[in-house]
This record gives C-alpha cells, sequence and structure tokens, in this order.
C-alpha cells in the first residue's frame, strides 16, 4: 500500500525534534560559525548533555576532555555535530512501551541502525562518492520507517517480527506480508515529510536493492551495501536469533569489510556510540558480546 496513505491518517506521528532539524540545516550553511551552532544545541538540555558525554566517550578518543558545547562543536565539527544531534534525537524521538512478549527490541534496533551508520561512514572515507557525515547520517535513518509500522500497526507488525524470528524469512518481506507497507518505503515518506535532503532519502529508500553499489549510486549504493554487510553477521534489526556461525561472505562484501576495518570494529563503535548517546543498552547482540 501507499506509504503517503499510511501517514496521512496518523495524527501521533512524532516530528522530528527542532532543534535536530534546525542543525540539519545549519551545518550546511557555510557563514554559521560554532557560535551560532552552540547556542541552538544550547537551547536543548538533554541534547546538550548527550553531545558532551559523546564527544569524551572512546568513540571519538579525543586526549583533550570537552567541557562545554562549543568546544564539542570546535572538537567535531560542524558535520559531526550533525550526525551527533540526529542519531541521539532519534534514540529518544521514538521511544516505546515494551510489550513482555514482544520479539522486537528497541535497543536492537539501534544497535543495527548504528552499526549500519558506522559501516557506511566508514565506505565513504574509503570510496569517497559521498560525505562520511551524510554516510553516518542515512546509516541511522534508513529504517526508521519500521518504528513507524511498529508504532500505527502493532499487532502486525509484532506477527511480522515473530514470523522473521521462526522461519527466516527477512523482516522486511514479512512486514509487507503482514501490514502491506514496506519500510523502506515509509522511511522514504517520512523523510519528505521532515524535509531531508533528497539523496538521504533516496538512501533511505533503496536500502533493500542489493543490486546498488556505491560505485554507481554513491549514497545509496552505500547503505545498501552496508546494511547487506551487518545483516550477513547476524546483526538484524531488532531482534536477535542464533542461527550459528554466518556462512562465507560474498566476494563483493569482502571489500566492504575491509574498507570498514572488520565486523570487530563495526561492533565496537556501534557499542560505543549507543553507550554515549542513551546509556548502556539493556540488551545487545548474543554473538557480539
Amino acid at each position: 500500500m501507499d506509504a503517503e496513505t499510511l501517514l496521512d491518517r496518523i495524527d501521533e506521528l512524532p516530528p522530528l525534534p527542532a532543534v535536530a532539524a534546525r542543525v540539519m540545516g545549519m551545518a550546511d550553511e557555510e557563514r554559521t560559525s560554532a557560535m551560532d551552532l552552540a547556542q541552538v544545541l544550547a537551547t536543548d538540555q538533554a541534547l546538550t548533555a548527550k553531545l558532551i558525554r559523546i564527544s569524551n566517550s572512546a568513540y571519538y578518543g579525543f586526549a583533550r576532555r570537552v567541557s562545554t558545547v562549543r568546544e564539542a562543536v570546535v572538537m567535531l565539527g560542524f558535520k559531526q555535530v550533525r550526525q551527533v544531534a540526529v542519531g541521539a534525537s532519534l534514540m529518544s524521538t521514538f521511544k516505546q512501551q515494551q510489550r513482555p512478549d514482544d520479539p522486537f527490541n528497541i535497543d536492537l534496533f539501534w544497535g543495527h541502525s548504528v552499526a549500519v551508520a558506522v559501516t557506511a561512514e566508514a565506505l565513504t572515507k574509503k570510496t569517497r562518492v559521498a560525505r562520511p557525515e551524510d554516510g553516518f547520517t542515512a546509516g541511522i535513518l534508513h529504517d526508521i520507517g519500521r518504528l513507524v509500522l511498529r508504532q500505527t500497526m502493532p499487532d502486525e507488525f509484532y506477527e511480522a517480527v515473530r514470523m522473521a524470528c521462526n522461519t527466516g524469512m527477512p523482516l522486511h518481506l514479512a512486514e509487507i506480508k503482514l501490514t502491506g507497507y514496506a519500510h523502506d518505503d515509509v522511511g522514504g515518506a517520512l523523510g519528505e515529510r521532515w524535509k531531508f535532503p533528497p539523496h538521504l532519502i533516496d538512501a533511505v529508500r533503496c536500502h533493500h536493492d542489493e543490486r546498488l553499489t556505491p560505485e554507481n549510486d554513491g549514497l545509496a549504493g552505500i547503505i545498501s551495501q552496508a546494511n547487506r554487510l551487518v545483516l550477513h553477521y547476524g546483526l538484524y534489526c531488532g531482534y536477535d536469533v542464533d542461527h550459528g556461525e554466518p556462512g562465507p561472505l560474498p566476494r563483493d562484501l569482502e571489500a566492504v569489510e575491509v574498507s570498514c576495518g572488520g565486523i570487530d570494529r563495526v561492533l565496537e563503535r556501534a557499542f560505543t556510540f549507543i553507550e554515549s548517546a542513551s546509556g548502556a543498552p539493556d540488551r545487545w547482540y548474543a554473538g557480539a558480546a
């Protein structure tokens, strides 16, 4: 079914936090100073605290301790501040009650999203077909449509996750079967509502098209291949299934893994980012402990 129709009939969809939306725009404005950006960030105390905490975390590993939001902006740079602001804000925006028997876990959702973001950031640095900050941001955003489905069609989504866990069917196919919607289309429509740049919307909408490559398709290819790599190693979106050791890595993904420093490095950086952005997750992937 048409994703726009789903968005049109729901009233409770949260907006992108105002500060994160403003930061996304300011980071691309040439005349923006560190003080300008710091003043906007300072209006959101929770986001300010997260930004300082992330700046001082092992994720960045700065020798000098950051104590103010202005120092964080100077140390990280405008572009990385955008990715931190968007990532931390979205983690706070889509907080939903977890039903006791729910196979979908929000910690594992962000684990998958941030792992794709870390992989995509590394791939952009290697291939130079897109900006690293766009790779990270698109990675964080790529499955956002899944949270919309979970919020608006909880029973159908619950059954889709159970089907994926029990049968091995990819979750995006189980979703279509049981909800009638594709989460990548929903995410693309949401990106348009939130006025994301077109290249981010395209990356969200096309992330399940495995034919895309960084060389031919830019950012959309980056996210497609980063998602493939993370899924290959069992970092599923919102649930954990023990399938034993993953099979041989497809040849075209070998270069992807090399470019991001190996899956262990991806897992380490993803966990560190989530831990500093939202506190230690209550649950992490069993095979990645």
